[in-house]
């Protein structure tokens, strides 16, 4: 490990334990958010659809009418977000390569990447590491980390994402996004469930990300790099037995 590169985390059993009782409680408020909220907007949605069938010929009332629906709709899929986030399916796990998932995964988002001009540098972990992971969720982590990295990059920019393994054999990857400056109460709340990297994107990017990882028994990390650069740190334990 060069001077250059941040340092790994130690996966101790006392690390694991804090990162999945901090995740659980976060979990826990998103799913009475979501409970909260589900009935409300429902009713929201009804009354609106009610009175777009009573008044049929006002077009103020129709427009706001669905300036109402568009905003239930945007509220119906944080509810949703919030429940899988709060109740998510079983962590299944099985050893594997991360860094395949990684390149899969930048396989898939492709088009978004090119839309703003965006050219990722992939380095995998040499040797490659191997870890237990659920290859879906994992995917979905990593699809989120490079989202939010990609809403924060400038158009026409590079995101490097380099990997390596530890003496331990724990994987650890390393996505950097160059001349970013990211405000410290953004750092502080990416990782809570309504926290969110960039304006205007999803509430849960990362928040999903930091509950995969912790299931895993690893970690995600975001932080400020030299001068205005954003790194996002992902880290796994090497598969045993």
């Amino acid at each position: 490990m060069t001077a250059a590169e941040p340092e790994f985390t130690r996966h101790t059993p006392a690390h694991v334990r804090a990162q999945r009782e901090r995740v659980k409680v976060s979990q826990d408020v998103a799913a009475s958010i979501a409970n909260e909220l589900r009935n409300p907007v429902f009713a929201i949605a009804s009354a609106a659809q009610l009175l777009r069938y009573r008044v049929t010929d006002d077009p103020v009332v129709e427009k706001n009418i669905g300036r109402i629906l568009r905003e239930v709709e945007r509220l119906n899929a944080l509810v949703s977000a919030l429940v899988d986030y709060g109740r998510p399916a079983p962590i299944r796990l099985a050893p594997g390569d991360p860094d395949e998932i990684w390149s899969a995964v930048l396989d898939e988002h492709r088009g978004v990447l090119e839309s703003k001009a965006i050219v990722v540098q992939h380095t995998p972990a040499e040797p490659r590491a191997t870890c237990n992971v659920d290859r879906e969720q994992f995917g979905e982590a990593c699809a989120s980390v490079l989202l939010a990295s990609a809403s924060l990059a400038q158009e026409g920019s590079d995101i490097e994402i380099t990997s390596a393994v530890a003496a331990d054999r724990s994987w650890h990857s390393h996505v950097h996004v160059g001349g970013i400056p990211i405000d410290s109460e953004i750092v502080h709340r990416a990782f809570e469930p309504l926290g969110a990297v960039a304006p205007g994107q999803p509430a849960l990017n990362l928040a999903g990300a930091d509950r995969v990882l912790a299931e895993h028994g690893g970690s995600i990390s975001l932080e400020r790099g030299s001068g205005a650069d954003t790194i996002i740190t992902l880290d796994l334990p090497a598969a045993h037995g």
